[in-house]
């Protein structure tokens, strides 16, 4: 290793006295290394070990803010011994020249030491601009004091004060720090934290020791899930003796940054790193403890745990011995938590397993469940109406089908709090079930869309759909396309099964002596669908219908079909039977296209586009209409609750809706991928 750099500093004694200067050569831009911290309460650490490291029992750090709440100042006091004013030169000019060097502990209460190389003053320069020491020690039966300051500008030079005598004041150190902006990490609740993760093992060992932290008693001990020692060993270094080492495992009851604080064998953090390890589920702190700890930190190997092989081998034994631990603390955790699911009544299984496939079953679900209380952080604070749907949605998942599972945990069991809160308000109105067939529904209906469109519009399709056996027989299935106000009444059936089934929702029947519904040449009709409504008035008898005529897609709707449909309204219309039932009639031919005398026709001015013809007196409708009509109005009436599902019917989901739904009535071209 280097010798240590040597360094010029400059103590100035003011009073009256004469001044007087010490310098010391140093290497350039060393003593503003040295003041550098990765994170700001590094430096407040330090200061509290320099409070520890002089037999202090007590040590408070206190946050001195201004008038907007913003952190001005740090001033952590301790009620140790002090620094005699004869030491103070020795002190504050040595760098590494520390009687703690060659010390392994405190000089009164025999503690472990802390630092050793005397740069835990500098570190506060990492933070402040300028650093007052106000100290008291013990001289002749009294106590004197006087104080140190120094200068970020300035570092390496300090200011020493005169001494005063006290008559009835303790020994001990203030260190004010003036901070150079406001740090918000040594703020708060998570500052907190991590000095009770880094003086754990040193309150433990020493419970005579009290730290505070703004205000607040450190006591990780009130933090403490679960505590484990372990002897590492007799480990073997190359280029060293035989090492032996420990570690402690804390494991916090509250979401703490992990880390392995590298200690010497009393428990004295000297280094952070990474635990390197996976433990879901588990906040946890480790400690590795080892008298060569000491000895590398001496020589300024800790800073290099990464590429010095003694101490690689330590933190890989450390890591080891880590991965078992959790190992079973997951086992552990997981009867723990079965247990607690139980007394809450929220597991989804009663009783005992009855064979061995469900006790199977049940470590599988067991399992999966542990994991989803580990990596959703917010399920175990969640409501216990909440955990039992989400228990439950994973015991469905994992015996229906196993590949369900990740769509369940993604979309369901990760909703943000306000919307599950928003699930938990619907559960108590209706079902889980009802929600689920509500957004099935809208989902088949925006599938159904896409796939008529296919149906009648793709070019493979359209040429080979027939419209008796397949494209009626479909839609006889999905009338809602029609109107919601719909519902099917008579499917492929001739005038006659019309008016026997309007009779029948008029409460009324046709006898054996009436005779046929005739069109006006002698011929009987027979209509592809008809749709029934019931108008929500005060009168029971007044209904509409929709009688709809379809075409296959490559038949355009031209004067013939037009005649056709004509003739079957007139024959409703001049039926006896239908007359005075305050009953609408509404005809349909619908196709791909018109030809352009039926367009004409059907948009002629001051009447509703697609009217063909209207009786106002009997109350009889006929119209024109293109698929492509339908389908828009089909998409308008769907387009809210689209948005709301956030649901994109593709062709791939259509034709599996057609495929899984109308199977048999498709043509051969769609039931299977190309």
């Amino acid at each position: 290793m280097n010798p240590a750099p040597q360094v010029r500093s400059t103590i100035i004694h003011s009073g009256p006295a004469a001044m007087k200067i010490i310098t010391v050569e140093v290497q350039p831009d060393h003593l503003q290394t040295i003041a550098k911290v990765k994170r700001p309460l590094v430096a407040v650490a330090e200061l509290i070990w320099n409070g520890l490291d002089a037999d202090a029992t007590r040590v408070d750090v206190d946050l001195r803010r201004n008038q907007m709440d913003g952190l001005t100042g740090v001033v952590v006091s301790d009620n140790g011994h002090g620094l005699p004013y004869e030491d103070a030169e020795d002190a504050f000019q040595k760098l590494g020249g520390s009687w703690k060097k060659s010390a392994l502990k405190t000089k009164g209460k025999g503690r472990m030491l802390h630092g050793q190389l005397g740069r835990g003053r500098f570190k506060a320069f990492a933070i402040g601009t300028s650093i007052i020491w106000n100290t008291r020690y013990r001289d002749n039966g009294g106590v004197a004091e006087y104080t140190i300051s120094g200068s970020s500008s300035k570092i390496g030079t300090f200011e020493v004060g005169d001494v005063a005598k006290l008559k009835s004041k303790a020994s001990g150190t203030d260190v004010d720090v003036a901070l150079s902006k406001n740090f918000s990490s040594l703020d708060g609740d998570q500052a907190w934290n991590e000095i009770a993760e880094e003086f754990a093992p040193y309150l433990l060992q020493y419970p005579d020791v009290t730290i505070t932290y703004g205000g607040k008693k450190v006591d990780p001990s009130a933090l403490f899930r679960h505590v484990a020692d372990y002897d590492l060993g007799t480990i073997e270094i190359p280029d060293h003796e035989r090492t032996t080492a420990h570690l402690s495992i804390i494991e916090w009851n509250q979401t703490t940054d992990r880390a392995l604080f590298l200690c010497d064998e009393s428990g004295v953090a000297l280094h952070k790193v990474s635990v390197g390890i996976h433990a879901p589920g588990f906040e946890f702190t480790a400690y590795l403890k080892s008298a060569l700890i000491r000895e590398l930190d001496a020589e300024g190997s800790l800073v290099f745990e990464e590429i010095d092989p003694s101490l690689n081998l330590l933190i890989e034994a450390a890591r080891s011995t880590l991965r078992d631990h959790f190992r079973q603390r997951a086992a552990e955790t997981t009867v723990e938590l079965v247990e607690s699911w139980k007394k809450e009544k929220i597991y989804p299984y009663q009783g005992d397993p009855k064979n061995i496939v469900e006790a199977v079953e049940r470590q599988v679900f067991d399992v999966v469940a542990l994991n989803v209380n580990s990596y959703l952080p917010d399920f175990e604070r969640s409501e216990n109406r909440s955990k039992k749907l989400s228990l439950q949605l994973i015991r469905q998942a994992l015996e229906r089908d196993p590949g369900e599972l990740q769509l369940i945990l993604d979309d369901v069991l990760n909703l943000p709090p306000e919307k599950r809160k928003d699930l938990a308000e619907i559960l108590k109105k209706t079902s889980l079930v009802s929600i689920i067939n509500a957004s099935k529904i809208v989902a088949d209906r925006l599938n159904f869309v896409r796939g008529l469109e296919v149906l009648v519009f793709d070019e493979d399709s359209k040429e080979v759909l027939l419209e008796t056996q397949q494209l009626h027989r479909i839609l006889a299935h999905e009338t809602w396309v029609f109107g919601e106000q719909f519902n099917i009444a008579v499917d492929d059936e001739s005038l006659d099964e019309v008016l026997d089934k309007h009779l029948e929702l008029l409460g009324r029947s046709r006898s054996s002596e009436d005779p046929s519904v005739l069109r006006e040449d002698g011929r009987t009709g027979r209509v592809d669908l008809m749709l029934s409504r019931r108008i929500p008035l005060t009168d029971q008898r007044e209904r509409e219908h929709l009688v709809i005529e379809l075409k296959r897609p490559t038949q355009k709707i031209d004067l013939k079909v037009q005649n056709q449909i004509l003739s079957y309204a007139e024959a409703v219309s001049r039926d006896e039977r239908f007359r005075d039932t305050a009953t609408k009639w509404h005809f349909w031919a619908v196709s791909n296209e018109m030809d352009n005398s039926v367009r004409k026709l059907a948009n002629q001015k001051n009447r509703p586009a697609g009217l063909l013809f209207d009786d106002a007196e009997k109350q009889v409708f006929v119209w024109a209409k293109t698929w492509g009509e339908i389908i828009h109005e089909c998409k308008a009436r769907l387009e809210f609750f689209q948005q709301r599902l956030n649901f994109q019917a593709d062709r791939a989901s259509a034709l599996g809706y057609l495929r899984g739904i109308h199977q048999k009535y498709i043509p051969e071209v769609l039931k299977k991928d190309h």
